[in-house]
C-alpha cells in the first residue's frame, strides 16, 4: 500500500477535518485574534480517489473548505517540495479551488476578501516567521512521508512561541508503509529529538496528545499540540475518529501522563529487545 492511500488516511483526514472546523471556530470567537495564519508544511499532490470529497480528503482541500468560515484575515500556505508532486498539487487547485468560490487573486488565491490562499515550491522546514504578530493564530501541519522528509525544522515551535501565544500543529509518525521497525535503530531513534524539540518550547497552557494507533503493523501515530483546556474534547476527537474506522488508539498526555506518554514513544520507535537494551 503506497503512502498517503492507506486505510489509516481516511481517519487522519477525518481526524484534521476536526482540528481544522475547531480552530476556524475558536479563532473566530477571541476578540484577541485578528489574524489567523494556516501553513501546510508538507501539502503534497492534493489528489483524492474519485470517490471522495476533496474538501473532506486532502490536507489543501480540509484547509481551503474550513478557511471559508474564517471571520477575520487568513492566510493559508501549502508548501510542497517535490516539483512533480507540486505541478500536480497546482493542477488539483485549478479543478477544485474555483467549486468552493475560491478566485484567482495575485498569483494565488482568495475566497470573500478575508481568505488568501498560495502554494509555493519549496521546503516547508523554510517557511518565514518573522511576519507573525502576537494576535495571529498560527496552525500547522505537518505530515511527511519519512523522517527524511520532517518539515518542522529543529527550534520551529520555539520559534512561534516567541511570536504568538495562539500556537497549535499536528505532525505524522511512523511514515513507513512497510513497517517502521523495518527501518534501522539509529534511523528510528531520530524520532526522539523531534519530540523533544517540542516538548521544550511547550508553554504552561497547552500540552502534546501522543495518539498511536493500536495493534498497527507500520506503528503509525500521531502528535498534537493542544490549549489544556480541550484535553476531553480532544480525545474524543480522536478516538471517535478512529473508531469510525475499526481502529482504536493509545492516547497519552506529555504533561499529565509522562510515564504512559514516555511508554508510548519507546514502544512506537524501539523494538521489544532495544527498549530492554539502554545501550
Amino acid at each position: 500500500m503506497s503512502v498517503g492511500r492507506s486505510w489509516r488516511t481516511p481517519a487522519k483526514h477525518g481526524l484534521m477535518n476536526d482540528i481544522v472546523g475547531r480552530e476556524v471556530g475558536a479563532a473566530n470567537s477571541i476578540d484577541k485574534i485578528t489574524r489567523l495564519r494556516w501553513d501546510d508544511l508538507t501539502a503534497g499532490d492534493g489528489v483524492v480517489s474519485d470517490d471522495l470529497v476533496w474538501r473532506e480528503n486532502c490536507s489543501p482541500g480540509i484547509l481551503a473548505h474550513h478557511g471559508r468560515k474564517a471571520k477575520k484575515p487568513l492566510r493559508i500556505t501549502l508548501f510542497e517540495i517535490k516539483p512533480a508532486t507540486y505541478d500536480r498539487l497546482l493542477s488539483n487547485l485549478s479543478e477544485q479551488l474555483p467549486r468552493l468560490g475560491y478566485e484567482r487573486a495575485n498569483g494565488g488565491w482568495c475566497y470573500g476578501g478575508l481568505v488568501e490562499l498560495r502554494s509555493v515550491l519549496g521546503n516547508g522546514a523554510e517557511v518565514r516567521l518573522d511576519g507573525i504578530r502576537r494576535s495571529d493564530a498560527v496552525l500547522v501541519s505537518n505530515d511527511p512521508n519519512a523522517i527524511t522528509d520532517w518539515a518542522m525544522r529543529p527550534g520551529f515551535p520555539a520559534e512561534v512561541d516567541g511570536r504568538t501565544p495562539w500556537f497549535r500543529n499536528v505532525s505524522t509518525m511512523g511514515c513507513n508503509p512497510a513497517g517502521l521497525k523495518r527501518l534501522d535503530r539509529q534511523t528510528r531513534e531520530g524520532w526522539f529529538p523531534l519530540l523533544a524539540d517540542q516538548e521544550a518550547s511547550l508553554p504552561r497552557h497547552r500540552d502534546l496528545l501522543l495518539a498511536a494507533i493500536r495493534r498497527d503493523d507500520a506503528q503509525w501515530a500521531y502528535l498534537l499540540c493542544e490549549p489544556v483546556k480541550w484535553r476531553e474534547r480532544v480525545e474524543r476527537e480522536v478516538a471517535n475518529e478512529f473508531r469510525r474506522h475499526g481502529k482504536d488508539v493509545d492516547l497519552a498526555w506529555f504533561r499529565t501522563q509522562r510515564d504512559h506518554y514516555e511508554d508510548v514513544k519507546l514502544r512506537l520507535f524501539l523494538t521489544k529487545t532495544e527498549r530492554e537494551d539502554p545501550r
